[in-house]
């Protein structure tokens, strides 16, 4: 299970579901403080899905369009919901937004391929290339415009997560020693999280420094249990999930603290399971669990 879906993913399952939405609930992104509760953002189509939320209170995310396509999008009080759009094709998803109204995430081409991509405070969107294959997405993005995420490599032999600063091209952080990785998000010192496969074929959560490089947070499992890293906070630490018994498919949230980053179970609300989603500065985690 990963918190974060791949685009071919993502595609697969709007293709093999867009002839049934119309028979099912229709779901909005929401914004909720404690002030004012859940607000509705609305949607320029059918369904809409937030993603991530900056510090003002800007949203980004995506929607289902009325041909059943997905777009991106930004939201903010003042103008709503506006459509990022793509980069020529039918496709786009947001995932990261910076305090600035920076959003990163893929969009396609009239081609169909799917790239990385970035849209700045005033909507133009910039296209951040691959690794050398034929696709990537952007997961997170940090307030000094580090981005972070996963491409093909050359000849589309692996995944690869990479960490992109300023105008840089996309670097190639490795794996754990397996075929594929994925980063999920980036913070203001550049320590980079995510998830890869291991050489016995596992998927554990990982932390990347520059001076360390990629570094396996394990899991709170046995031999086979797999783990992710979603988050992390400004002192370091991580939030995610890992199994806790792969067999019979229970994973909970976790945090990784110290400088040992010693793995934590946060147990669920009553029910098999939980995942850690976010870490705010700090130390407070959000995710969701089973109740029951």
């Amino acid at each position: 299970m990963k918190f974060y879906l791949s685009i071919a993913v993502l595609l697969l399952v709007v293709f093999l579901v867009a002839p049934a939405l119309a028979q099912q609930p229709t779901q909005h992104a929401f914004i909720w403080s404690q002030k004012s509760g859940m607000k509705d953002l609305g949607s320029l189509g059918a369904s809409s899905y937030a993603g991530a939320v900056n510090t003002s209170g800007q949203v980004a995310g995506y929607f289902v369009t009325n041909l059943g396509d997905l777009h991106a999008f930004r939201w903010t009080a003042k103008g709503g919901m506006k459509d990022l759009g793509t980069l020529g094709g039918s496709f786009s998803v947001a995932w990261g937004i910076d305090d600035s109204g920076v959003v990163v995430g893929a969009a396609s081409k009239s081609s169909g391929a799917v790239d990385a991509v970035l849209w700045t405070a005033t909507g133009v969107i910039k296209d951040l290339g691959t690794l050398g294959g034929s696709s990537s997405e952007a997961f997170g993005i940090n307030n000094k415009g580090d981005i972070v995420g996963d491409s093909s490599t050359k000849g589309n032999v692996a995944t690869h997560a990479f960490l992109k600063t300023g105008s840089r091209r996309m670097r190639d952080i490795g794996t754990l020693g397996g075929a594929s990785s994925s980063a999920h998000a980036v913070d203001l010192h550049r320590a980079v999280v995510g998830n890869s496969t291991t050489s016995s074929g596992d998927e554990h959560a990982f932390l990347w420094t520059k001076s360390g490089g990629m570094q396996d947070l394990g899991t709170l499992g046995d031999s086979g249990a797999n783990s992710d890293a979603s988050g992390i906070d400004k002192s370091g630490e991580i939030v995610g999930y890992s199994f806790t018994d792969y067999t019979n498919s229970v994973y909970h949230a976790v945090v990784w603290q110290g400088t040992n980053h010693q793995i934590s179970d946060l147990g669920t609300l009553g029910g098999k399971n939980s995942t850690g989603a976010a870490i705010n500065a700090s130390g407070k985690v959000v995710g969701w669990s089973d109740i029951n």
